[in-house]
């Protein structure tokens, strides 16, 4: 068993403790997720048998102690989308052609 840390994912934990990010299915079916829901920090996690397993890769993470989380979260005010640049830009309101 396993507990979440914040921003992680499903796909972070199956990477991290199974060495692939296809064990993710695994995980999620195992401990009733979807593989795109939110993983609350602390929530705990029972680890799968599965044919996905990496010892090289899950060793790595383990013989560093590193936890992966990637995820990202809306919720404290961030955003991926920019306020100003070329990614913000419209055409024929903010971006002028001609």
């Amino acid at each position: 068993m396993i507990y979440a840390i914040e921003n992680q994912s499903v796909f972070d934990v199956a990477v991290q403790e199974s060495g692939s990010v296809l064990a993710a299915f695994d995980w999620a079916l195992k401990n009733g997720l979807s593989l795109t829901d939110d993983l609350e920090p602390g929530q705990q996690l029972i680890s799968p048998n599965s044919d996905f397993f990496n010892t090289d890769v899950a060793g790595y993470f383990k013989g560093k102690k590193q936890m992966i989380a990637t995820g990202f979260n809306t919720a404290d005010g961030q955003s991926i989308i920019p306020t100003l640049g070329i990614g913000t830009m419209r055409i024929g309101t903010t971006f002028i052609v001609g």
